[in-house]
């Protein structure tokens, strides 16, 4: 009776522990699910902050070059880099040559389409995760890349 006594308990301790050991288990496997599904969401929130971004450069190039008047006998190979700082509310704080293209008509009128494009609102609308990243930029100015 002591001998079936003590085997029951041993048992109940086994099965207690497994039971101990399944929770145990099922409870990392819960939060490495979680974690997955957190670094999931994170990458696709990321992603989507980038296509916004890509798109808010998009914008900013499309409405420079609609504001962009080449001066006459600038050839195709013309190339000024500008870089561009923007306010938190798309306003330019400056736009100035990184890379002169050898001719100061051709600097100038870039530097003036930036700024009669501006501002560029479209700025308060990427996440605030990005929007820092995106206020100060350089913009290629080609002849040729327009459209």
């Amino acid at each position: 009776e002591e001998e079936a006594k003590r085997k029951a308990e041993e048992e109940a301790k086994r099965k207690a522990e497994e039971e101990a050991k399944r929770k145990a288990e099922a409870a990392a496997q819960s939060s490495l699910d979680r974690a997955i599904a957190g670094e999931a969401e994170a990458a696709a929130n990321a992603e989507q902050a980038q296509q916004a971004a890509n798109g808010f450069i998009n914008l900013v190039r499309q409405a420079v070059e609609q504001a962009w008047v080449i001066p006459p006998n600038v050839g195709n190979n013309a190339n000024a880099l500008v870089a561009i700082r923007l306010g938190p509310s798309g306003e330019v704080f400056s736009a100035s040559i990184a890379r002169s293209s050898g001719n100061s008509a051709f600097d100038r009128a870039a530097i003036q389409a930036v700024e009669s494009a501006a501002p560029f609102s479209e700025l308060r609308e990427l996440p605030a995760s990005v929007q820092r990243d995106y206020r100060e930029f350089n913009l290629n100015f080609r002849p040729g890349d327009i459209r």
